[in-house]
């Protein structure tokens, strides 16, 4: 059997899992990526000809690994903010506010404090591990997220939080990654920091913002004008998809252009096209579903080889410290940033301590690390890449097994309060 062939059976059995694995794990503890990332390890722990990918030190897996989770991380951006239905506001997205602006700073600077004075590492990449890590992941936190566009169920604060925080903190993570850049190489240390405040943080946050705004008004009108065209023929399901998919791209690509964050542009956009007057909850649902199946069938493939690499070398620059540190962010960093920052919050105690529990670890990690590691030559860059791969492969598995047995513990117990509220 050859290589391609071999690689060709595998993305097969990916996509056959896809369409199998939701139906039989439905009220299962067992969830897709843990079976994928654990199904990946054993084959490529196989003595077989297969190609190993080693994004640490081959440039060209490297930017193979950007460029495919860069797709994944916007499409699944793009899902994200059509399944937002509250109208943003203060109020409304307090939540996720909260999460934004006082869980995650705190979250980057626990772990470059902790990266350069117990880890050993240079600041610069202390600040990178922390800007990694500190984002909830759009992609593996879809458990934890409030439902499609038809689901009519009543929303609740921790899957409302947890999904506007990883709608958003993409886009807002990325001026750190972009700082860890420009300090690497800086010469003078004040002039890069000014520079990047004004420009990577100031200039690109509102430009990914007003981009998404008006692209998503536009392609909505748009769209709605294609559905009134289309409204005769028998299906248009299809068609569907390819827009939704081509405006996700295209609001992504042009944002970039305009040095923007196209990211949170994505997110935005999905979020306002949602709320377009002309656009119904069923093509939302439809436009949803489009883009979901692309999703699934490209991450599935990803996790497979994600399982490879931490069965191929992907770990073997981890240190006790560095696992340590890892297993703090999860269990100890992310959590207590999450209840300081919902200490000016009414939120109920178990629902704070849920959403701070949830601050799940994936593939938008690994995006930013080799975007950062193709941009720049960073001390220490292998220790990194190891404790990143270590944290997500933890966070894939805890978070993975615990995610229904918490949120139905949660479910239960609100549950109770607003009945005994209620008498």
């Amino acid at each position: 059997m050859t290589t391609h062939i071999l690689l060709l059976l595998l993305a097969g059995i990916a996509l056959l899992g896809t369409f199998m694995l939701p139906g039989l794990l439905r009220n299962r503890i067992l969830t897709l990526p843990i079976i994928y990332v654990a199904f990946g390890f054993a084959v490529f722990s196989l003595p077989l000809e297969l190609p190993l990918m080693n994004p640490e030190d081959q440039r060209v897996d490297r930017q193979l690994m950007e460029y495919i989770t860069e797709f994944i991380v916007i499409i699944s951006l793009a899902g994200t903010g059509l399944k937002i239905t509250r109208s943003p506001s203060l109020k409304n997205w307090a939540t996720g506010w909260y999460l934004l602006a006082i869980a995650m700073p705190l979250t980057i600077a626990a772990l470059a404090i902790l990266g350069w004075a117990w880890i050993g590492l240079a600041p610069a990449s202390a600040i990178l591990l922390g800007a990694v890590l500190a984002p909830t992941d759009p992609v593996l936190a879809a458990n934890v997220q409030v439902g499609p566009p038809e689901d009519d169920s009543p929303g609740d604060e921790v899957r409302f939080g947890l999904t506007l925080e990883a709608g958003l903190n993409d886009g807002l993570a990325f001026p750190f990654v972009y700082l860890a850049i420009a300090l690497v190489g800086a010469t003078n240390v004040s002039d890069a920091v000014l520079t990047w405040a004004w420009w990577d943080f100031g200039y690109r946050i509102a430009v990914g913002t007003l981009m998404g705004w008006a692209l998503g008004l536009g392609l909505a009108w748009l769209f709605a004008k294609f559905l009134q065209r289309m409204k005769k023929e028998r299906d248009t399901e299809i068609e569907e998809g390819f827009f939704i998919l081509a405006a996700t791209l295209l609001t992504y690509s042009i944002t970039e252009i305009a040095e923007g964050y196209g990211f949170l542009a994505v997110f935005v956009a999905a979020v306002v096209a949602s709320r377009h007057r002309d656009v119904d909850t069923e093509a939302q649902q439809e436009s949803y579903e489009a883009i979901d199946q692309v999703e699934q069938a490209v991450l599935g493939i990803f996790l497979i080889a994600f399982g490879g690499i931490t069965a191929t070398g992907g770990l073997s620059d981890l240190t006790w410290p560095g696992a340590l540190l890892g297993l703090a962010l999860l269990l100890v960093i992310r959590p207590l940033a999450g209840l300081v920052s919902f200490l000016p919050s009414k939120l109920p105690f178990v629902e704070r301590m849920a959403i701070s529990y949830f601050g799940i670890r994936g593939v938008g990690s690994l995006y930013y690390l080799a975007y950062a590691h193709n941009s720049e030559a960073f001390p220490e860059i292998d220790q990194v890449w190891s404790i990143v791969n270590f944290t997500m492969l933890v966070s894939i598995f805890l978070h993975g097994l615990s995610v229904k047995p918490v949120l139905g513990w949660v479910d239960r117990v609100m549950q109770t309060h607003r009945s005994e509220g209620e008498t």
